[in-house]
């Protein structure tokens, strides 16, 4: 699925191909009126680029043109060649209006590399919470990753998916609205004070946080803070916002990519218990057939402390077995602590 910053690339010049992106966004789960304000938003900048060529001194030592400016209009009169301004702000819009992938309503999605992760560990969520200072955090398979900030579990991880989802509609780095009733509905957490205040919590975390990521497809690392913006009282007054107000980090779209994310079955989601089966769900999910694994690199993986060989064997199958209820495991087996699943088709699901 292409983010805005590719569909620039189609050059949506005329009514026709606007029309059909608008068309195209609708079927990914984007509404009418959403669409429209995208491509409005995209036409709004067009005058930018058809703007008349900039003027260029035909030679330094014309003395006459340079006695007559001011010396304030000097450098508004010596313009650089279009072929320089042109690379830039291209380089500029395309940041201005970069977008996560378009998913359907009914999933939700993350990258990969934060899915094969530790970042949201599958402890208990009621044990303490570690405080981080710029540490490592256990990958599967290539990445690397580094956190600062509280520790985060797998009730956090909920939290950010569907923040995320939220955000897949809006120009990255624009602030998302909601209400805490409305975001605790979509989450299936009980409607009351206790639930607006464990949600939060959880935003605030989130929000006190650097996170750095490095992968293999970017050749570099790329470093965020997960909630550089979250408001939900007045600053001034002190008082209780109706709708609270977050931003999420724009260089989040570089982790996406166009296809180095999985998506994720929301309901199948909500219906596990938070902790390995959560974590186990996102991890399996970024592979169409996954692989066997063994019981050490999933505790590994999810960041869990159990030691005890049989007592991870026992929380390992009961994880599985909530897998196969909810209908993303067809099947499973543990032999000698190598475990081989068979996942359940689905077309929404593919990474």
């Amino acid at each position: 699925m292409m983010g805005i910053d590719k569909m620039i690339d189609q050059k949506l010049t005329t009514k026709r191909t606007q029309e059909a992106w608008v068309k195209k966004a609708i079927k990914t789960g984007m509404t009418e009126v959403e669409a429209l304000a995208v491509v409005q938003k995209m036409a709004a900048i067009k005058h930018v680029k058809s703007a008349p060529k900039p003027k260029i001194l035909s030679s330094l030592s014309n003395k006459t043109k340079l006695n007559s400016a001011k010396k304030s209009d000097f450098f508004a009169d010596v313009l650089l060649p279009l072929s320089e301004i042109e690379p830039a702000l291209s380089t500029a819009l395309t940041v201005e209006i970069s977008q996560l992938p378009l998913w359907p309503e009914v999933m939700r999605s993350l990258p990969n590399e934060i899915l094969r992760s530790a970042l949201f560990n599958a402890r208990n969520r009621k044990n303490p919470r570690a405080m981080m200072k710029s540490e490592p955090v256990a990958v599967i398979g290539d990445g690397r990753i580094s956190y600062r900030g509280e520790e985060l579990r797998q009730d956090d991880e909920t939290v950010w998916l569907q923040l995320v989802h939220l955000a897949r509609r809006h120009v990255a780095g624009q602030l998302i609205e909601f209400t805490a009733y409305s975001f605790c509905k979509d989450i299936e957490w009980s409607i009351n004070s206790k639930s607006y205040l464990r949600l939060k919590e959880c935003l605030r975390r989130m929000q006190a946080t650097s996170l750095d990521v490095y992968s293999k497809r970017l050749e570099r690392g790329v470093s965020l803070s997960m909630i550089p913006f979250f408001e939900y009282e007045d600053s001034e007054t002190q008082k209780k916002l109706q709708r609270w107000r977050v931003r999420i980090a724009p260089e989040l779209v570089e982790l996406f990519g166009d296809n180095y994310f999985t998506r994720l079955e929301w309901k199948q989601r909500l219906q596990l218990p938070d902790g390995l089966a959560t974590w186990l769900h996102g991890y399996l999910a970024t592979h169409r057939i996954p692989h066997p694994i063994k019981i050490e690199t999933i505790a590994f993986g999810a960041g869990l402390t159990e030691t005890n060989k049989p007592e991870l064997r026992r929380l390992v199958k009961r994880a599985l077995t909530n897998l196969v209820n909810c209908g993303f495991l067809t099947e499973f087996d543990v032999y000698e602590d190598l475990v081989t699943v068979k996942r359940t088709n689905n077309k929404y699901s593919e990474c």
